[in-house]
């Protein structure tokens, strides 16, 4: 899919999230559209929105003109936010952060990480309005694998 493309990079970070302040990634509308539930979808404006990659901020979602999202405002949980399991990683395919540790002591490495690429190169992801981010999940994946490796 087009979101799993290396050549498709969010450049111009250039927005702050109204409540923490700090830089925001830009997000297709699509995403918004997708995740959030039905009657916040209707506030979503033609304006660029971004996503809020704060783990402990509640904003999910803004744009320069302060319109909002919050956590409570998506249909899904938002794993980067989380601190209690299920912590989801992989939207497309449905991985947890103790899904993906657990097949990485099993099996010494991650057949999970294996698998997403895979389906990727396959073309069956669809990240950009599965995943909050409205990006690829494998950068995700690829970090709980090296928590498992270097504990902070």
């Amino acid at each position: 899919m087009e979101c799993c493309n290396s050549k498709n990079s969010h450049k111009g970070f250039a927005a702050q999230c109204n409540t923490c302040g700090k830089t925001g990634k830009p997000v297709k509308r699509e995403t918004l559209e997708h995740l959030l539930k039905e009657d916040r979808v209707s506030l979503v404006r033609d304006t660029k929105y971004y996503f809020c990659q704060t783990p402990h901020c509640d904003v999910v979602y803004f744009s320069r003109n302060s319109d909002t999202f919050y956590k409570a405002d998506l249909k899904v949980r938002v794993g980067l936010k989380e601190t209690e399991e299920p912590i989801a990683v992989c939207y497309c395919f449905g991985y947890t952060t103790k899904m993906i540790k657990e097949d990485f002591l099993k099996n010494g490495h991650s057949t999970i990480q294996k698998e997403i690429t895979n389906n990727v190169k396959q073309g069956i992801c669809r990240c950009e309005v599965t995943n909050p981010q409205g990006t690829c999940c494998l950068g995700n994946v690829v970090q709980v694998v090296k928590s498992i490796i270097t504990p902070l």
